[in-house]
């Protein structure tokens, strides 16, 4: 009868606490009426909290909180789990949100975080946001919310859905965010992977290895000069070195200033090559992980990524170089001892090796453990740093909104998994240490009782079983060896497979095997019916036709979620369209060349990003080569150079954290110098003043009319009014383009734009906002 394959059922939510539950039931929601459910790390405006969102098919309900983790039981049991928490709020917030007739709930991924967006009688709205961490339980969330709805199949829902058990053995998987298996990856594949690494250090590998095995033939030597020779030869009379003391401790000490000298040859070819060795090694990681495309980073936290650069180096690193050598020392080693030892007692031997057995079964029994323990020891570490770059990276909002306790308590809690997990492999290696010293205890026991009865017998001499007591003693220095070695050869093995996981990635935007390189493009620009999705199923774009001839400027303008962005990203090639194509001056841009498109195309955003460095650096980081006056002219156009030149040191005054701080409006300035500096023939303008003040945005909209004259322009903009002047406005609706035409063409026809700027304009006229 086939045995039945252990399968592992998947479990897709996080449990809700009871007193969420107690809060949802006061707030009319009850766990039979709830048809969907989950939980984010942030609450609708954008504030680091616990955010627990209710569906019962009519409404939304939101209940926001700290969480308070406090312990179920005050025992901790000596050898066994974490004591399990459960999450308990002095107040949880909560707002409702009546959604009838809203439909096609989903999550648009944004360059930071993500947004929940529906579809109401208005348009796109934005429902609520979300950090990456959580976007894939918000993407499951929005599934059921659309197919309780009725606007989505349970069909639909089950092709993102990935399993979290390996489907070879039925092991859930270490770590949820890589879909690989500890017992069933290819440690073929890994090992030539090592020696791929090891190909480019073989000398220095070689001369560590010899100058091992030279110390390893001293160390094997010096059993037998200082214990069976020194007592039969030496001390008793008649033996061959009588009264030779002198020349025995020569010997000894000659031995031994060898083995060190070959010590120190050996540390100092080690220390050469190991910063050699991790450099290449964080450059390989950095430069696989940097040739990815976007959607490598969406789901990725920046601390995951540091942790993944700079700790998986130093862990490959040291196989080998501590690693690999010893490993193949202490095996020749254990042979010529045993070889030696047989020599001495056959008998004696097989008592004292009677144990190795043992020891290699429970070596191979925990190496697979051990993997596990060091992938989710791996997890917990890249965890906490991906915590500590977002509450550091955001400090001004933790301090803004006086949330030090909840960030303190949220790395309390991550603090915690680490040193669990930490304990967890510290556990499992000492036990099986201190048990491996027990059994080779009980066989030295074994050993000196033997032998002693046999000196007493006659058949060996007192200085006979000291040399085999020494040698077998080194005997189990070795095996002891291994079993520490099992710790670090299944860290420096997951280390590995992650590197592998990266290498091994292909880019989801790959560049032509032979790129049409133009110097210039004109800037026409041709969309052919495409459409793009970021997951299946799920169409942003839904194939779009327009044209847009050199020269000219186009205004894109739609609800939230509509793919304004979208059309941008596959533009400048950060994804490819699922359908369709995309072509400038004639040419498909997935045959122009990678640089002809980031030399031609600049694109300036609402987040704008500057580099730790001077002014000057940052606005030149388009252009490497350029001049100081190339740089002080694109300055003024964007208008930034009065301010820069009231700073501290000017062009020099060095920026970015620890650094001066500019405002929003300086850094969007020296942005926009970033781009006029490059030149582009297309430039797009990606919602670039939307975060601004009114006086702001307009200096800003000044400098970028400036930017925009003689090339091809792109605006992406939340206030309409800005687009006024564009050659031609775009209305993205449901992937599609119902509308196109001018500012005053589409007033006159009162539709979708129509309806838009109307709503905005009674908005900014009520704010008591006037449009120029």
């Amino acid at each position: 009868m086939k045995k039945k394959k252990k399968t592992h059922k998947k479990v897709n939510r996080k449990k809700i606490p009871d007193t969420v539950w107690e809060a949802a039931s006061e707030n009319g929601m009850t766990k039979d009426s709830v048809k969907a459910k989950v939980k984010l790390d942030r609450s609708r405006d954008n504030t680091p909290l616990d955010c627990y969102i209710f569906f019962d098919g009519r409404e939304l309900l939101f209940l926001s909180g700290i969480n308070i983790l406090v312990k179920k039981e005050e025992r901790r049991r000596f050898f066994g789990k974490n004591v399990p928490l459960e999450a308990k709020y002095k107040s949880l917030g909560a707002e409702k949100l009546n959604i009838e007739g809203w439909r096609d709930f989903e999550v648009e991924q944004q360059i930071s975080g993500c947004i929940i967006t529906a579809v109401n009688d208005f348009g796109g709205t934005v429902v609520t946001k979300l950090s990456n961490t959580t976007a894939d339980d918000a993407r499951n969330f929005c599934d059921e919310v659309n197919i309780a709805l009725g606007c989505k199949s349970e069909s639909e829902k089950k092709h993102r859905e990935e399993p979290d058990c390996c489907p070879k053995c039925g092991q859930p998987y270490p770590d949820k965010n890589r879909k690989v298996c500890p017992k069933c990856i290819d440690r073929a594949g890994v090992i030539k992977r090592y020696w791929y690494f090891t190909k480019k250090y073989k000398f220095q590998v070689l001369a560590i290895f010899i100058a091992m095995v030279l110390s390893s033939a001293l160390t094997i030597l010096a059993p037998y000069i200082s214990s069976g020779f020194f007592y039969d030869s030496v001390l008793t009379e008649g033996g061959k070195f009588y009264g030779q003391v002198l020349l025995v401790i020569g010997i000894l000490v000659s031995t031994r200033l060898l083995s060190l000298l070959i010590n120190m040859v050996n540390e100092v070819i080690t220390a050469k090559v190991v910063p050699k060795i991790i450099y290449d090694l964080k450059k390989v990681i950095f430069t696989s992980i940097e040739r990815l495309s976007i959607g490598f980073f969406t789901n990725r936290q920046t601390g995951a990524l540091m942790n993944q650069v700079n700790g998986d180096a130093n862990s490959i690193y040291w196989f080998f170089v501590e690693g690999l050598p010893y490993i193949i020392i202490n095996v020749v080693q254990t042979v010529a001892v045993v070889v030696i030892m047989f020599t001495i007692d056959w008998r004696l031997t097989l008592i004292s090796v009677a144990v190795a057995p043992v020891v290699v079964l429970l070596m191979k029994l925990l190496f697979g453990h051990m993997n596990k323990l060091h992938s989710k020891n791996y997890s917990a570490h890249r965890s906490m740093n991906g915590m500590l770059t977002d509450a550091l990276g955001g400090v001004r909002v933790v301090k803004a909104f006086a949330r030090e306790g909840e960030e303190r308590r949220r790395f309390g809690e991550r603090n915690r998994r680490v040193a669990d997990s930490d304990r967890r492999v510290g556990i499992h290696s000492s036990t099986l240490f201190t048990l491996v010293a027990f059994l080779f205890t009980i066989c030295s026991s074994i050993v000196m009782a033997v032998g002693g009865w046999t000196v007493i017998g006659g058949g060996m001499t007192y200085g006979t079983l000291i040399t085999f007591t020494a040698y077998a003693s080194m005997l189990y220095s070795p095996l002891s060896s291994f079993v520490n070695m099992v710790n670090m050869a299944s860290n420096s093995s997951n280390a590995m497979q992650r590197l592998m996981e990266v290498m091994d990635a292909e880019p989801d935007v790959r560049e032509s095997d032979d790129p049409v390189k133009l110097p210039k493009l004109s800037g026409d620009i041709e969309f052919k019916n495409v459409g793009f999705s970021y997951e299946k199923n799920r169409r942003i774009i839904d194939g779009i036709s327009f044209s847009i001839n050199a020269g000219q400027t186009v205004g894109i303008v739609g609800h939230t979620g509509a793919g304004k962005s979208t059309v941008a990203n596959l533009l400048i090639r950060l994804y490819d369209p699922d359908d369709g194509e995309i072509t400038i001056d004639g040419h498909d841009v997935r045959d122009l060349s990678f640089e002809t498109l980031r030399q031609n195309i600049a694109i300036v955003s609402q987040e704008t990003y500057l580099f730790q460095g001077t002014v000057f650096d940052n606005i030149a980081y388009a252009k490497p080569d350029a001049t100081r006056d190339e740089v002080v002219t694109a300055a003024r156009v964007s208008g930034a150079h009065d301010f820069i030149c009231k700073l501290e040191n000017g062009y020099q005054t060095k920026i970015g954290w620890g650094y001066k701080d500019l405002s929003g409006g300086e850094k969007q300035r020296i942005s926009i110098a970033r781009a006029l500096l490059r030149d582009p023939s297309i430039l797009i303008l990606d919602e670039a003043t939307s975060a601004m003040d009114t006086r702001t945005e307009r200096n800003i909209q000044a400098a970028l009319d400036k930017l925009s004259t003689g090339r091809t322009t792109i605006m992406i903009a939340h206030r309409l009014s800005t687009l006024r002047n564009a050659d031609k406005l775009m209305v993205l609706e449901d992937g599609k383009i119902p509308e196109e035409g001018t500012h005053d063409k589409l007033i006159r026809e009162k539709g979708i734009y129509y309806r838009l700027y109307t709503l905005q304009y009674e908005a900014l006229k009520n704010a008591g906002i006037e449009e120029g």
